[in-house]
């Protein structure tokens, strides 16, 4: 039995002490800024308590079997959750969420970043080490550098991003020896564990990588002298390791392309600038950082900027590798100031938020800089000293006060205004609630929503956290189809891949069976029910809600909706229903009497036995950040006509006689104008003809006997042959058999909704969803490793006939 060597030793306590100074770092920057566990500021922010803190519990809920991983209908009506677990949840990381109580998620997230910290210390270490040789304390002050830059302490609120950090030097590694040596294997798998991990950062990783192979290249043929073949064998090489990782991850990565492909919004470009020369600058300096989306991250660490900049200045370095550095410096630079080229980077798409997601790619590109040049002064005569410990430790020093001050700054920005305690006691209350009305309610199928949040406006995903169906979503991985026609519908702004619940729209929460809503006041058409709520809400049931499915004409089927508005989508969706014109709104007369720059405002006019509502028609150039102030008689939207509200706003119940209400606009609170052509748009719900309308539907509703993520089955009795819609998205996952004979799913409005033919008679429907790609990209996943295994052997076998 061999024993390990001091080199061994010495390099495990190394890689060891890089761990736990990352770890007791960030410690310290939690109890420095009074962040939990260290304090009552939460660690969740942004889009940690918007989004991923409830991704979170449901892939927790999934570990312990208690929801699907392939499809869930706690969102938007339903979708495949495939593309949300491989971009939000495939970190091996989120394993640990099961050793979490649900209501202890929050220091899960803390203990994975901290966890995560210490390994991109120790990966980022590992690289410099193997790739420039230097000691190790310079090696751990480059390496605690490029952990503790400004991209990484301020996108901890995106844990998804992290892992690529911990992969990137390996990936960077991989370039080295497919250069020098012509080995590919680590090439290989750490693209492929990038891409299983987070698709979404390894795309950025892979462009990198196809400019900073060529780095390495020219650095390579500095020394060894250039020639066509070289090149060729080099880019084929690098070429086939890239295809041979995304053809080992292809088992993740098909489903994901298949379920991301559907489309969604396109945003706009913005301004081909992003930024001004004063953030620009601001982004390099320590404590200078700006939440405001305009100061990129490129700050990491002054004495390895410093270093990495001395090695464009450094003679003894072939001219070709500085004119390389300088290439790939300008252009990652150029990556977070020009729109174009962050478009290219976020792969084809307009990033919404978080500026600059590239910025740790030029962080990354410093580590590699400075290696570089203190590789170079270990050479020099005079200078050789600079790497020595007894320089470096004092730098060191220095680097971690710095480092430190840096991240504070930031952190102070960050981790404010938000208490784990409120978030606690929410997350308590609503889960009580919930139960509640579903201990109550047994029966498979009702949806259930809500319009208070844990987290301001957008915290939109709690159905998924808590095992309820809502018709809100805030994710980067819905189905867009469903999210499309639910905001068409008066559910927040059309052309948004979000969709808020911020009040009930009763014609279309019947329809799509939402049977519960807990509001802060009372819906018109709800009537109250007695459960255990906080005092700032309670919960109503909706008497009109439909089941999933309800027979239709065949004008449903794979129709487009029309309508200038949400109410006449509705009333165009209820006459496609039944197949004849239907009026459930007509427009109601508004007269203005005001209208000045600052304000609007219209006398509205109800009429008997009428629910009153409005809906504010966005001026085409609001764009999503626009809002204005809406006030209803004595109830005032601070925020209305925005991306998370702009919906259906109610302006009266239902009464015996006409009723008159005031309608206003403002100026929102924070902006000094409003768009000029927000105009509102008065309709009013006749109550006699929605409930004729409802009582026909009700007659011919499929009541499911099993209603769950990704299974639905149950008896459908036909009076005669008709379409059978259902408020399932439609999605080419779904395997339909009625009467063990296979049928066929067609799309219904706007594909939002689905169909099924059923003939005359008892048809026993099984709905069964499968994730597109999955079977085929596992094919071609151990196909590709078979042939490696196979292609290794061989090439072993042959090396030791020699």
């Amino acid at each position: 039995m061999t024993r390990p060597n001091n080199n061994t030793l010495k390099n495990v306590a190394f890689y060891a002490a890089c761990f736990a100074f990352s770890v007791a770092l960030f410690v310290a920057l939690a109890a420095a800024g009074h962040v939990y566990p260290f304090g009552d500021n939460s660690f969740l922010t942004n889009d940690l308590k918007y989004q991923y803190i409830d991704f979170f519990a449901w892939f927790r809920r999934v570990l312990l079997g208690e929801a699907n991983l392939r499809y869930s209908f706690s969102q938007g009506l339903g979708m495949n959750t495939w593309g949300l677990y491989s971009y939000y949840l495939a970190s091996p990381f989120n394993l640990f969420c099961v050793l979490f109580p649900a209501d202890k998620l929050t220091l899960f997230v803390f203990v994975i970043s901290a966890l995560k910290l210490g390994c991109i210390h120790i990966s980022s270490a590992w690289y410099v080490q193997k790739r420039f040789g230097l000691s190790k304390p310079a090696t751990f002050l480059l390496s605690a550098s490029f952990t503790f830059c400004s991209w990484t302490i301020s996108n901890l609120r995106n844990p998804l991003w992290i892992d690529c950090l911990i992969l990137l030097p390996v990936c960077a590694y991989g370039c080295y020896e497919l250069i020098r040596k012509q080995r590919m294997a680590r090439l290989v798998i750490a693209t492929a564990l990038n891409v299983m991990f987070c698709w979404y950062t390894a795309y950025i990783s892979i462009l990198f990588l196809c400019i900073f192979v060529l780095v390495e290249f020219a650095d390579y043929v500095a020394e060894q002298g250039f020639s066509w073949k070289l090149m060729l064998d080099r880019a084929l090489r690098f070429a086939g390791a890239i295809v041979l990782g995304l053809l080992l991850s292809a088992w993740t990565f098909l489903p994901t392309i298949l379920a991301m492909s559907k489309g969604g919004p396109v945003l706009a470009l913005g301004p081909l600038l992003k930024t001004s020369l004063n953030s620009l600058i601001r982004g390099f300096l320590p404590g200078m950082w700006v939440n405001n989306d305009s100061t990129p991250q490129f700050y990491c660490g002054v004495i390895m900027m410093l270093l990495a900049v001395s090695l464009l200045f450094n003679r003894a370095v072939s001219i070709k590798t500085r004119i390389a550095t300088l290439v790939v410096t300008i252009i990652l630079v150029a990556s977070s100031v020009l729109s174009p080229l962050e478009y290219i980077w976020c792969g084809m798409r307009v990033p919404n938020g978080f500026y600059s997601r590239t910025a740790f790619l030029l962080s990354f590109f410093a580590l590699w800089a400075a290696g570089y040049a203190l590789q170079a002064l270990k050479d020099h005569p005079k200078l050789c000293r600079v790497s020595r410990p007894a320089v470096i430790l004092p730098l060191l020093a220095l680097t971690t006060i710095e480092l430190f001050a840096n991240a504070h700054s930031m952190w102070n920005q960050l981790y404010v205004g938000y208490s784990e305690n409120n978030n606690s006691v929410y997350v308590a209350t609503a889960t009580s609630t919930v139960k509640a009305i579903q201990d109550d309610d047994p029966t498979p199928f009702y949806r259930i929503d809500r319009t208070t949040t844990h987290a301001d406006s957008a915290a939109l995903n709690e159905g998924l956290a808590l095992g309820y169906d809502q018709l809100s979503s805030y994710s980067s991985v819905n189905n867009p189809q469903a999210i499309a026609l639910l905001n068409s519908l008066g559910y927040s702004s059309v052309g948004e891949f979000s969709t808020r619940y911020a009040e009930p729209i009763l014609a279309v929460d019947a329809l799509l069976g939402v049977k519960y809503t807990i509001v802060e006041q009372a819906p018109a058409g709800y009537v109250a029910i007695p459960e255990p709520g906080d005092t700032a809400s309670a919960a109503y049931g909706n008497p009109y809600a439909l089941n999933l499915g309800i027979a239709a004409s065949k004008d449903i089927q794979n129709c487009t909706l029309e309508g200038e508005n949400p109410f006449e989508m509705q009333n165009d969706l209820y006459s496609k229903i039944l197949g004849h014109n239907v009026e459930l709104y007509t427009e109601i007369n508004a007269t203005k009497t005001a209208d000045s720059q600052d304000a609007k405002q219209w006398s509205v006019t109800v009429p008997a036995g009428s629910i009153g509502h409005l809906y504010i028609n966005k001026d085409a150039n609001a764009g999503s950040y626009w809002p204005v102030a809406l006030t209803i008689d004595q109830r005032t939207i601070n925020n209305e006509a925005w991306r998370f509200d702009n919906n259906i706003r109610q302006i009266a119940d239902a009464s015996d006689g006409p009723s008159s209400h005031t309608v206003s606009l403002e100026v929102a609170e924070g902006y000094s104008d409003m768009p000029q052509s927000n105009e509102p748009v008065f309709y009013a719900l006749n109550l006699e003809v929605f409930k004729q309308i409802i009582d026909e539907l009700k007659t011919s509703e499929f009541v499911p006997a099993v209603f769950e993520d990704g299974m639905v089955e149950g008896e459908y009795t036909a009076e005669n042959d008709c379409n059978l819609l259902l408020s399932v998205p439609y999605d080419d996952g779904w395997s339909v058999t009625i009467n063990g004979a296979v049928a066929e799913l067609t799309p219904a409005a706007d594909k939002g909704m689905s169909c099924l033919r059923v003939q005359k008679g008892t048809n026993k429907i099984v709905m069964t969803y499968k994730t597109p790609g999955a079977f085929a990209g596992l094919a071609v996943s151990l196909a590709t490793a078979a042939a490696l295994v196979a292609a290794g052997l061989y090439a072993r076998h042959k090396k030791s006939r020699r």
